[in-house]
């Protein structure tokens, strides 16, 4: 029996209509347009925050002002901080520039705080995380289901993106996505906790994305990518030392995790083993997500060519990024500190102006105080011998360990 026409049309509208948006401008001009509407601290959840205390889940929406499309694609984004610092406002630029370009961009909560890092505290932290990210995305799908789809989204187009530590909990959303993968030191109170969904946000609805972004982010093992999964981009720097961009054992705060995760670089070749269609830039040097600061028109370029043509249904572009790797200057680490170990005064380089926080080894904050860039000398005297975290928190976050010796 030959298809009638009405059953044909009703095939081709998807398509007819994803071209038509497509074909303007949207999703590949910078400026698309020139004025967004934000709506801040929009309630999604709660979950027991890392204190033990209750804690509210709020998202922050960015859209373009005026637009007539029903149906935008979304790109949630996850800001960084180790899992123990940060907020959402970290990612507004993003988000923002998200938004010019004609997508709804969303910025949510997700449970930080400090805890001392280990294996089992550290997957504890990417769990938080990943339960969290997964409300947002459920709580999206609601809203279109039972709210009248008050932000205009398409909820078969949802993208989880993420910065460093929201780069993990967005790669381990993604690909984490069976319970036989569940590592061994969360499978005590997984049930507890809410499986591997979470009760963080609304439950009944989907937290799959269509693809993952991965700012300098790393995943526990690359055998949980199968053929068939989400396209990825991806961007690494090769000798990160926060995040590593090989497989190597995984640092929280400074510290050991004794976890092995696997940097952009490898979860690339595990895509390449297995053909799964994806995007992958690198570059040389020893920062952690440095590129957003000394090449961010060609590291975000690279960005949002791979979205445009995802959520255009076109095969990954990975064109973005037109200068050559190894063209662009390096910078360093933004903190030095020596000598190793400090007796009662250890020096400090800083390459910019940044809040200064030391904590012990039981996790208490023992020392806080701002420093201009340049080379400071830091009083330690009044610290008992032992190992120290500081952290130095300017337009980036560096840990390092401070050794005190007498």
């Amino acid at each position: 029996m030959r298809p009638s026409l009405l059953c044909i049309s009703a095939l081709l509208l998807p398509a007819l209509a994803s071209a038509q948006e497509c074909a303007d401008g949207r999703y590949s001009t910078i400026n698309f347009t020139a004025q967004i509407d934000t709506i801040p601290a929009v309630v999604f959840g709660s979950n027991t925050a890392v204190d033990g205390t209750d804690q509210t889940l709020r998202m922050d929406v960015y859209a373009p002002a005026n637009d007539t499309l029903q149906a935008r694609p979304v790109v949630v984004v996850a800001f960084g901080g180790s899992f123990v610092t940060g907020n959402r406002g970290d990612v507004a630029p993003l988000c923002s520039q998200l938004a010019r370009m004609g997508y709804v961009a969303v910025a949510p909560d997700y449970r930080v705080g400090f805890f001392f890092p280990n294996t089992s505290t550290t997957m504890h932290a990417v769990q938080r995380c990943v339960h969290d990210l997964k409300g947002c995305i459920r709580y999206l799908r609601k809203t279109v289901a039972e709210d009248g789809n008050p932000y205009h989204i398409d909820p078969d187009r949802i993208i989880v993106a993420g910065v460093s530590a929201g780069a993990i909990g967005a790669l381990h959303l993604t690909y984490m996505n069976e319970p036989s993968e569940l590592p061994a030191p969360l499978v005590a109170d997984s049930a507890a906790l809410g499986g591997m969904e979470g009760t963080s946000g609304p439950l009944g609805y989907s937290s799959v994305p269509m693809a993952c972004v991965s700012l300098s982010g790393a995943l526990m093992d690359t055998t949980w990518v199968h053929p068939g999964d989400q396209p990825y981009a991806g961007i690494h720097e090769t000798g990160d030392g926060i995040v590593p961009c090989y497989t190597e054992q995984a640092y929280a705060l400074g510290f050991p995790t004794g976890i092995v995760v696997s940097g952009d670089h490898d979860i690339s070749l595990r895509m390449d083993h297995i053909a799964l269609p994806h995007c992958y830039l690198e570059y040389p040097g020893t920062g952690h997500v440095g590129y957003l600061d000394y090449d961010p028109v060609n590291s975000l370029n690279f960005v949002y060519h791979f979205l445009a043509s995802v959520v255009c249904n076109q095969a990954p572009d990975c064109s973005g990024a037109t200068t050559a790797l190894g063209e662009t200057d390096v910078p360093a680490n933004t903190v030095v500190l020596y000598p190793v170990p400090a007796r009662d005064i250890v020096r400090i380089d800083l390459r910019e102006a940044a809040q200064i926080q030391i904590w012990d080894g039981q996790g208490r904050s023992v020392r806080r105080l701002g420093l201009p860039a340049g080379t400071a000398a830091l009083d330690v005297s009044s610290l008992p011998n032992g190992l120290y975290l500081l952290q130095a928190t300017g337009t980036t976050v560096r840990t390092t360990r401070l050794v005190i010796a007498r």
